[in-house]
């Protein structure tokens, strides 16, 4: 069964007190009584009141309700560096001055899109009330005039308006050469929505399409959704393109929204999303770190201590003028309490002025070295002549952000017993842009062993660098990961400062090498960890841990009818996995259907276990019962919609759950069309919980928190694939049963993390999950939102340890963050707005 989450939209803004209001009303709901009726209303009440409504509603069709007038014109900022404000006045000077002929030119269009509306709304009630009714004949009635995207002649004209009759009938003429083919695409659209609606009318399973031909007629929507995107369009066309894209904004936007409410009566997915293009970077980071600069500048002089920080940095071979842009960095830090040690060869050259040896710098410490100058002896030698308590490694060509040495002093101030603080990071490409963000998680072993990505500028005690061993000799290319793995052996006190200041030159966080691996390898033989470690790809190693014995594990699988899935899945698992040792209970849920019964009486297989729990739903509570009835050490909840692809899941699945401090592992589940279904849980994404990466191609995809091919930790793991062993999951009590169908699985993950356990995700378990990617957030039970909201809400509001607050929580895209909305905020608009019962008009 699958994680309450849904995407919630942006706007709006709620206060602290909100979500101790919610919290009461959540209270009140799980403990009612007939005293509490009128409080428990008038408190839902007052929570609508003083949570305003997202500026995009969650339904996709209320979504396009709201931009279904296309000529409501509005221009954002232009997300360029230099000329972006000439660039958004030209647009707006074009949407805003010439608004009239664009209003008439865009009304029928306008008249088209209502009349979509209108039918969707009609199609989507019938689907949920789940009559057979033909609507045919009233779909082609609402849809008689078809919508175009040509401009009409107005119709409106008083005899005093005749000079703006003709000036209109002017410049429809002479823009006809643009209009034509820019807006031939929109009528495309049009007429395949119309024709598409019509299929979708006749009776279900009746004429209706097929899913392969819906998918396809979706697919293409999408396509045309937005008109200036037509290829082949005329020279002239593309270089007025700009300006027509801010005219014709808010239809795409309903084009889009459309499709994806016609896919959802369809019962069938839109094409994947694309991977975040970040064209907006520079401009994200001009908004973001004037103000973050000015508040590390107060915080750095109200620090009661201000500890020494020593970057190191190896000068052998650096580009001069890379090296200037450095040392200047580090001269700009805001944070006065800093050392700088240059370490290179004897012969080498000069530092670049005005750092040459004329210069007096008392805080840069020149060290050379005579015979080899590779980059461990340069940073021992750097660390010797150190004297700072804190030291980092800083490459010679890369940069710091101004007020990265103040953020690393601020969180040491805060917590004083860290030993490591590491920060987000960026590239510089050849002209010195930034590009490529690389915004990490806090503190996740699992994810350093599968990548370094610490990476750069990362500050450890100085005390303790020297008691590991310092940087060793025989790792080239890997001393700063060998380094780190040794120290976080000795110390798991690692902070993370979610800022952008390190701006790395070359390399890129993620290089793997043989080195590494043997580093890797020497690390979990220190720990007395039996493993394997192996370069399977491109920026990642591999841990195979060795699995303990054979023990036995219990595959729990409830149903209720649907044996094409119950088929799939049971012939799959069974032929296809080679993990010896495991038993499938299949608990059947008010199973009706005689096909179901047919398919379980040829399961001979004495591997399989059948079992009938005849109550009302309840999701934990199947998955509690079946557990008492299973046999095994070991426990794995599994979906009855999966189909296993990979032989070896199960073991790779057994191996992380025999780890002590692991307390519970999930796989990579993937929709049929290979993109991502789940990765890991985040809280407070998309409202409550959410999938990062969801619908994303799988593989080693740039996006900025990296890819899903690394095994991570997070808070939680669906219970559509989780494994864990029966002594913890009976000391746990099992799932909470006062959920009905989502978010028991995040509140067992979040007990676990509150034990000090780690919840583990791994890539190297694939299975296909054949859930529908269109998510209704009616089908889901009310009472879970509220349980879900008690139970999430330590972590809604301080934020997700496994993510990264840079970035968006509207969406499983993991793109920067445009919103001002906390999770707690977002969980409560949710609440406010969006549940079964808040969707009538206010009293």
């Amino acid at each position: 069964m699958s994680t309450l989450f849904h995407t919630m939209p942006e706007g709006g803004q709620t206060a602290s007190s909100a979500g101790e209001l919610a919290e009461r009303i959540a209270a009140l709901r799980a403990e009612p009584s007939s005293g509490d009726a009128r409080e428990l209303a008038a408190l839902t009440e007052q929570l609508r009141r003083r949570v305003p409504p997202a500026s995009t509603p969650l339904s996709p069709l209320l979504a396009a309700a709201r931009l279904a007038v296309p000529f409501d014109f509005s221009v954002p900022p232009s997300h360029r560096s230099a000329g972006g404000q000439w660039v958004t006045a030209a647009k707006r000077a074009f949407v805003l001055g010439l608004r009239p002929l664009h209003v008439e030119l865009l009304k029928p269009q306008a008249a088209f899109n209502q009349r979509v509306l209108r039918v969707l709304e009609r199609l989507e009630a019938r689907r949920d009330q789940g009559t057979r009714e033909d609507l045919t004949d009233w779909v082609r009635e609402q849809l008689d005039a078809r919508g175009s995207a040509k401009g009409r002649e107005p119709r409106s004209f008083a005899p005093v308006d005749l000079a703006w009759k003709l000036a209109w009938r002017a410049w429809r003429k002479a823009m006809r050469p643009v209009l034509e083919p820019l807006l031939a695409r929109q009528a495309e659209w049009n007429a395949l929505m119309r024709e598409t609606l019509l299929s979708v009318a006749a009776v279900p399973g009746a004429g209706t399409p097929a899913p392969l031909e819906a998918t396809h007629r979706v697919a293409r929507l999408v396509s045309l959704a937005s008109p200036w995107e037509r290829p082949g369009l005329p020279r002239g066309v593309r270089a007025s393109a700009p300006l027509w894209r801010e005219v014709l904004r808010r239809q795409s936007r309903f084009n889009g929204e459309a499709v994806v409410a016609l896919a959802a009566i369809l019962g069938v997915r839109t094409p994947p999303p694309p991977v975040p293009a970040l064209e907006d970077f520079h401009h994200w980071c001009t908004l973001r770190e004037a103000a973050d600069i000015t508040a590390a500048r107060e915080s750095v002089a109200r620090l009661p201590r201000r500890p020494r920080l020593s970057l190191l940095v190896a000068t052998a071979g650096a580009c001069p003028s890379h090296l200037r842009e450095c040392l200047a960095s580090v001269e700009a830090q805001l944070y006065p309490e800093w050392e700088l040690v240059l370490v290179g060869p004897e012969d080498g050259p000069a530092l670049p002025e005005p750092w040459g040896s004329s210069r007096r710098q008392p805080r840069i410490r020149r060290v050379t070295l005579s015979g080899p100058t590779d980059l461990a002896r340069a940073l021992r030698v750097g660390l010797q002549a150190a004297s700072g308590d804190f030291v980092g490694v800083l490459g010679a060509e890369d940069t710091l952000a101004p007020h990265a040495l103040a953020e690393v002093a601020r969180v040491l101030g805060a917590d004083p017993g860290l030993d490591v603080v590491y920060a987000d990071e960026d590239r510089l490409d050849t002209r010195g842009r930034r590009t490529h963000p690389f915004f990490k998680p806090d503190w996740s072993p699992d994810l350093l062993r599968s990548v370094d990505y610490l990476g750069r500028g990362v500050m450890v005690r100085r005390a303790l660098v020297e008691s590991v061993g310092g940087f060793r000799e025989g790792f080239p290319g890997a001393e700063e990961y060998d380094l780190f793995l040794r120290v976080s052996e000795a110390s798991e006190r690692i902070g993370h400062v979610p800022h952008l200041l390190y701006h790395r030159r070359t390399g890129v966080t993620g290089q793997v090498s043989q080195e590494g691996r043997r580093a890797l390898a020497e690390h979990l033989a220190r720990r007395g960890e039996d493993a394997e470690v192996t370069v399977p790809g491109p920026g990642r190693y591999r841990v195979r841990y060795a699995v303990r014995g054979t023990p036995k594990v219990s595959i729990i699988v409830p149903f209720k009818d649907r044996p094409d899935l119950l088929k799939t899945l049971t012939d799959t698992l069974l032929t296809r996995t080679t993990y010896p040792h495991y038993e499938l209970v299949l608990v059947s849920n008010n199973s009706v259907r005689p096909e179901t019964f047919a398919l379980l009486d040829t399961l001979d297989d004495p591997r399989v276990v059948k079992r009938t729990w005849d109550f009302p739903f309840n999701y934990p509570a199947i998955n509690n019962w079946a557990a008492g009835q299973a046999t095994g050490e070991l426990l794995l909840f599994l979906n009855n919609d999966m189909e296993v692809v990979d032989p070896g899941w199960l073991t790779e699945l057994v191996s992380h759950a025999q780890r002590p401090e692991v307390g519970a592992v999930g796989a990579k589940l993937l929709f049929p069309e290979g993109t991502v279904q789940h990765a890991g849980i985040v809280v407070g994404m998309t409202g409550m919980a959410g999938h990062p990466f969801w619908r994303l191609p799988d593989g080693p995809i740039v996006t900025p928190f990296g890819h899903t091919e690394w095994v991570r930790n997070w808070l939680s793991v669906t219970s559509a694939c989780v494994m864990i062993r029966r002594p913890l999951f009976d000391a746990l009590g099992g799932f909470d049963e006062r959920f009905l169908l989502c978010g028991s699985d995040v509140d067992l993950g979040l007990r676990l993390h509150t034990r000090g356990l780690r919840v583990v995700c791994t890539p190297f378990a694939r299975v296909v999950h054949h859930e529908s990617a269109s998510r209704r957030t009616d089908a889901i039970p009310e009472p879970d939102y509220w349980r879900s909201f008690t139970s999430y809400r330590p972590w809604l509001l301080k934020g997700d340890p496994y993510y990264n607050p840079n970035l968006t929580l509207l969406s499983g895209d993991c793109d920067l963050r445009r919103h001002p909305e906390d999770g707690e905020a977002l969980a409560v608009r949710t609440l406010a707005h969006e549940v079964p019962s808040a969707r009538r008009p206010p009293a």
